[in-house]
């Protein structure tokens, strides 16, 4: 069926081409009427192409028979059921894809709005909105969602809007109030801790910097630090290292680290980063690569501080510094290493990841991410290995074998590859065999992130953007069961070391995080994919359960019960921080907070006889946004918004609040070591001799291990940097030899106060100096 409708459709095309070229030949008055002919059969065409592509999808996933299956009543007690806007809408504004192509408030009106910003329908904010229209109602005792416009009192009080809905930041300043003296540095101890710490916990999900490379300049930063005539950083080099200190000093405060630094230390390191790099004069120069990976780094510290709309701004900067310089773009010239050209792929897939990430969740376009790249997937490989394993040698210096052996195996190649249209039963018939093998590493677990992420971004660009405006819903549930398609192929291509859905009692810490990582942003990505069909429209079906939209909104519900599955139902915010994606799991808790909550407020018309289950992980994640709020502004306020609009469901549909908090959580200072380890985050708690490795030793997972000899070492030249002639001290082979040069830092110019105000005395630590 679905090829004959596609063989008329291209048929039918070529005679609107013809009648169109004979239009362009016509006088007006005929041109006239050929335009309007083509218009009503365009119009019959497009409703009977869209009658045929549902019918597919019906026949398809087995949603058509003859028999048909009645949703068993809702334990609620309110008219909640009483079809509203949803009802019957033959275009794509079902659901929440509702005026997808409008604003609806004057974000310029106060810095309130303007703080936080246009949020769009991908948003988690965005859905809060229709959310909170809902539980007012049902507070009130009414069927389907409140009418603002209609009620003068709700308007007036702004409680609908979207900076009264956000959890995030903006309002809130980052800077220091006192002067910022950028050359200091913290102690040395300190240092390394901050280092290792982000190498850990950020750097295997975002790989921007070379560590190899990196971590060598910081230890010959430090060695050097006594001598006058030590290495000379450049402001940049300094800006990367204390935007790093920046990001490892906020989860240092999160995990409540018992070697942390004062209190808003972070902040110190970002003012530094910022008067070293992103000054007006820095500004307006040409980019260059350390350029990028600063404005990225900053970006990425914004997102760990809910600075979401700032976040925003910084990342697009990064991402334009980084077209400027053609990172988006496979690299052919010969004079680049080709383990630089890896890391510069890596750059540009960091950027990507990250961008798609902001847009997803403020729901806005980004227009960069589509089609305007040609980067190659990164290797599945550590970073150390691309110059040891024999197969990521040949995979790194033959463009060819990559391409047969890893970009043409990825659930994205149909959407990455610009012509090429295999589809999803082409890509799952290819043999992947020596990648599913693979063990498990942290370059194989960016690999499939960058995968799924290209996919999701095909999501928004499909579905969430002003391009879905015009289109029939039945074509939006092409589109829809096409990414479907998709997705489910990513998680079937998973290697085994990485599949999320089977536990290994011996996993270590940092295999757990690569699959918590990969688990978080797959049911996020299919609560976003099933989003615009989780409304009220299918209530009054007597066939609900036969409709694609419904089969689509169970799959975002189970997805995000599956997500909540993640985590244990009493809280250990610690460990939470410890193995998640610290810096974006607030966002992945909240987005399946609302899709739970939204369905409670629908009164659970897709899963009815699962209401008690709803219920119970609505106060789930009410009570895990209660305990992180101990550690987090912004999760006090995800917690206040969910319990709130929870308490208002309760109200009309008489739910037990007695077992969620009622008061806010008092700050507790509680060191890591005091954490309870045994904590199974894909199932139910069992012995701690069987987990252990939940509490993670710092000492077992330095990062400080041996480096290679200097005629190995080729990371020096990762980013087309001259091999030093000071390598010796690099390895501690002399720790008095003269550094005849500065090629190993690139610099810039500096007082002769420089390596004082390095590493000031501990008296003069807290003393301003002069600039």
């Amino acid at each position: 069926m679905k090829n004959d409708v596609d063989r008329l459709t291209a048929e039918l095309q070529e005679y609107e081409n013809f009648v169109n070229d004979l239009r362009n030949s016509a006088e007006n008055h005929t041109a006239d009427w050929i335009k309007g002919l083509i218009d009503k059969v365009s119009r019959t065409q497009h409703a009977s192409i869209a009658v045929s592509n549902h019918e597919f999808l019906l026949v398809k996933h087995g949603l058509r028979g003859n028999h048909s299956f009645e949703n068993p009543p809702s334990q609620l007690s309110t008219p909640h059921n009483e079809l509203d806007g949803d009802e019957g809408s033959p275009i794509s504004s079902i659901g929440s894809l509702n005026a997808i192509d409008r604003v609806e408030e004057d974000l310029n009106r106060t810095k309130h709005t303007r703080a936080t910003g246009y949020m769009g329908k991908s948003s988690e904010i965005s859905w809060m909105q229709r959310l909170q229209r809902e539980a007012e109602q049902r507070a009130r005792g009414n069927p389907g969602a409140l009418d603002s416009t209609t009620d003068e009192e709700d308007a007036a009080s702004d409680r609908f809007s979207l900076h009264a809905l956000n959890y995030h930041l903006d309002d809130l300043e980052i800077s220091v109030a006192e002067p910022v003296q950028r050359y200091s540095m913290p102690s040395r101890q300190l240092a390394h801790r901050l280092f290792d710490e982000y190498l850990k916990t950020v750097h295997p999900f975002f790989p921007i910097i070379s560590k190899p490379l990196f971590r060598a300049q910081f230890q010959t930063f430090f060695d050097s630090s006594g001598r006058y005539s030590a290495a000379r950083p450049s402001n940049k080099w300094l800006a990367i290292l204390n935007t790093i200190f920046a990001i490892a000093a906020k989860h240092a405060h999160l995990i409540h680290a018992p070697w942390r630094g004062e209190e808003n230390d972070h902040l110190v390191y970002l003012a530094r980063a910022r008067q070293l790099s992103m000054n007006g004069e820095v500004l307006f120069s040409h980019p260059d690569l350390q350029q990028v990976q600063v404005e990225g780094l900053i970006a990425f510290y914004l997102l760990t501080s809910d600075q979401i709309n700032r976040a925003w701004r910084i990342s697009a900067l990064a991402v334009r510094s980084a077209i400027t310089l053609g990172i988006n773009l496979k690299i052919d010239t010969p004079k680049t290493p080709n383990v630089a050209k890896e890391a510069r792929y890596r750059v540009w897939w960091c950027l990507y990841s990250f961008e798609h990430m902001l847009g997803i969740m403020t729901g806005r376009a980004i227009y960069s991410l589509d089609g305007g790249y040609a980067t190659p997937l990164p290797l599945p490989f550590e970073e150390e290995q691309l110059q040891e394993d024999p197969e990521a040698v040949k995979l790194l210096n033959d463009p060819a074998s990559r391409e047969e052996q890893i970009s043409i195996l990825m659930a994205s190649t149909g959407i990455r590859q610009a012509g090429n249209k295999d589809d999803v039963q082409k890509c799952r018939s290819r043999d992947r065999t020596w990648l599913t093998n693979m063990p498990s590493n942290s370059g194989l677990c960016y690999l499939y992130y960058c995968d799924l992420t290209v996919i999701t971004q095909e999501i928004v660009n499909k579905v969430f953007s002003t391009n879905a405006v015009s289109l029939m819903w039945s074509e939006i549930e092409a589109r829809l069961d096409e990414l479907l398609a998709r997705v489910d192929l990513w998680h079937s291509n998973l290697p085994a070391a990485l599949d999320f859905t089977q536990e290994e009692a011996d996993d270590n810490p940092d295999q757990l995080r690569y699959k918590l990582f990969l688990a978080f942003h797959y049911y996020g990505a299919r609560i976003t994919l099933g989003r615009p069909c989780l409304c009220r429209r299918d209530a009054g079906l007597s066939n609900a359960t036969q409709t694609f939209s419904h089969m689509m909104a169970v799959i975002a519900l189970n997805s995000a019960s599956a997500m909540l599955d993640l985590i244990p139902d009493e809280p250990n915010v610690m460990q939470l921080y410890k193995l998640c994606p610290w810096w974006c799991v607030l966002r992945y808790l909240m987005q399946a907070a609302t899709v739970i909550l939204l369905e409670l407020s629908f009164g659970s018309v897709h899963m009815p006889e699962e209401e008690l289950k709803l219920v119970k992980l609505s106060k789930k994640c009410i009570r895990w946004f209660h305990a992180m709020s101990e550690r987090s502004i912004g999760s006090r306020r995800a917690w206040q918004l969910c319990d709130s609009i929870f308490r208002k469901l309760a109200s009309g549909m008489k739910y037990n609040t007695d077992d969620i908090p009622s008061k806010p959580q008092q700050r507790q200072f509680i060191d890591e070591e005091s954490s309870s380890g045994n904590v199974n985050f894909f199932g139910p708690a069992i012995p701690s001799e069987q987990r252990s490795y939940f509490n993670i030793n710092e000492e077992d997972t330095s990062i400080f291990g041996p480096r290679p000899p200097t005629e190995e070492d080729i990371w020096t030249n990762y980013f087309n940097l001259p091999t030093p002639d000071f390598m010796p001290s690099v390895q501690g082979h002399s720790h008095h030899s003269h550094i005849p040069d500065d090629t190993y830092f690139p610099y810039d110019p500096l007082g002769e106060d420089f390596m004082r105000s390095l590493f000031p005395s501990s008296e003069e630590e807290n003393r301003d100096l002069p600039n």
